[in-house]
């Protein structure tokens, strides 16, 4: 199906072919190394480089090796999956030599992580303040460095740690933004009012491979990009984000939202109804109107909900009450 916009032939099967998007490509090798030798830290901090040129990848892997070394101090002789996993948290949320006296904390002024910047590694590294995205994202790169059995899991809007105990084979959720406690999923389904359709479909809770989380680690390119209103590039990376990902319900909103983000962009903005849009440009905007509704309805039909304000405030209470409990015990 051929349309015209801006006045030149477009191809709706290929406006966001990624085959040339320099980015893509270089997302896909990352996304597509084998598990075994997936390294996060660097995978991570390639990633972040793609959204920030000014970081510098081998600066901070110092910074991370650094960190693992003092951590490995903190570990007892013939230490257990248990005691490593107890020193990163030890390391990153108690006061003490190891990191200054300065324990890492939740950054409750931008607790979503909505300055882009926020969500990356070298900013955490850097004011030992996160948030959902980069604090969860931290352990699992110091755990990963320490030979823990660590990957990302999520639930509505959230990222937390899926941490395996290889003595026991257990696997627990550790939720990083109230000091890497435990948490049960009972906890996440009522906080979050995760329905039992996404728990039934797999699609929040699950302890991902570490393909999987490298894509939950490449949102923030998708998001960059559509912050800047780049949303064709935003598209092409979210796709690949699900390629690799392929129940990413964060992603599937993502595309929802910049295919209506080009609506706006191309029509809604130009035309006050539907019937004024040229002929030729007609077959266009139905495509970005029938996959505006197709991966809201994809997405609502694997379980999700949208979030109530109510639902925010509920999770920021519990973790705000969370870190003065994790305050006064030091």
């Amino acid at each position: 199906m051929i349309s015209v916009v801006h006045g030149e032939a477009v191809n709706p099967a290929t406006v966001f072919d990624s085959s040339n998007f320099a980015e893509a490509k270089t997302l896909k090798a990352i996304l597509e190394q084998q598990e075994s030798s997936i390294d996060f830290a660097r995978a991570k901090l390639s990633i972040d480089k793609m959204v920030d040129p000014s970081i510098d990848i081998e600066a901070n892997l110092k910074k991370i090796n650094a960190i693992v070394k003092t951590i490995q101090s903190l570990l007892p002789a013939g230490a257990t999956s248990r005691d490593k996993m107890l020193a990163v948290k030890k390391y990153l949320y108690e006061a003490g030599a190891w990191n200054d006296h300065q324990p890492y904390q939740y950054d409750f002024s931008d607790p979503k992580g909505t300055k882009i910047i926020n969500k990356l590694l070298p900013t955490y590294l850097a004011t030992k303040k996160g948030n959902c995205v980069s604090m969860p994202l931290l352990f699992i790169v110091l755990g990963q460095r320490l030979g823990i059995d660590v990957t990302a899991s999520t639930a509505p809007e959230h990222v937390l740690v899926k941490y395996t105990d290889s003595d026991t084979g257990q696997s627990y959720n550790l939720e990083t933004t109230s000091g890497a406690n435990p948490s049960r999923d009972a906890w996440y389904q009522q906080t979050m009012h995760i329905t039992d359709e996404a728990l039934t479909n797999q699609v929040y809770l699950q302890k991902l491979s570490r393909q999987e989380s490298l894509a939950v680690m490449a949102t923030v390119l998708a998001e960059s990009y559509s912050h800047n209103q780049e949303y064709e590039k935003a598209m092409m990376i979210s796709d690949v984000v699900l390629k690799y990902y392929k129940k990413d319900v964060g992603a599937m909103l993502m595309k929802g939202s910049l295919f209506y983000q080009l609506l706006t962009q191309n029509y809604i903005k130009k035309y006050s109804t539907p019937n004024l849009i040229p002929v030729p440009e007609r077959p266009y905007f139905e495509f970005l109107s029938i996959n505006n509704h197709y991966w809201f309805e994809k997405a609502e039909a694997l379980g999700w909900h949208e979030p109530t304000k109510e639902d925010e405030e509920n999770y920021l209470k519990r973790a705000r009450h969370d870190a003065v409990l994790l305050k006064n015990q030091k």
